[in-house]
């Protein structure tokens, strides 16, 4: 008798040790997702660098093409053709790991471009998309401090 109790307990533990309740859409975090109409996956940019600000509880990661990847290693010139895209969202804490932190609500995308013509002598075009909805900012006033911020961050350091 208490070798079938054993064996009954046993067998019940492993039945219900075996269920998947989890649903894989919850694992993913649809808040941090960058909307399809901004083609981000299209430009192919790879990623430059990654950081946080505990201050304002955001973190970034700049990204950019195969050009601005080379510039950023280099530290040269900056040349024609150079696209970085720096995206930042709010954190959030991860509800899956213990005191760490994940991208909550995308916060922003800044957008800065050199010039291709020889028409316009290399110049930078910077847009500020904002919010969810990625919202265009038309205020210029902070324009070239952003501009310097996201040509100043040295690219992380990879195997």
């Amino acid at each position: 008798m208490k070798v079938i109790t054993i064996i009954s307990a046993c067998s019940l533990f492993l039945l219900t040790a075996c269920s998947n309740n989890t649903n894989t859409a919850d694992l993913l975090n649809q808040k941090a997702t960058i909307p399809a109409s901004f083609n981000f996956s299209q430009k192919r940019l790879k990623v430059i660098a990654s950081f946080i600000n505990k201050k304002e509880h955001t973190m970034s990661t700049l990204y950019g093409n195969e050009l601005a990847l080379n510039g950023a290693r280099t530290g040269g010139e900056k040349v024609p053709g150079e696209e970085l895209t720096l995206v930042t969202w709010n954190q959030q804490d991860d509800v899956h790991w213990f005191g760490a932190k994940i991208p909550a609500g995308l916060k922003s995308i800044e957008v800065v471009k050199t010039g291709l013509s020889t028409q316009n002598n290399g110049a930078i075009s910077y847009s500020c998309y904002e919010g969810q909805a990625l919202t265009l900012n038309s205020d210029t006033l902070r324009n070239q401090d952003r501009v310097k911020y996201i040509f100043d961050q040295k690219p992380s350091v990879l195997p």
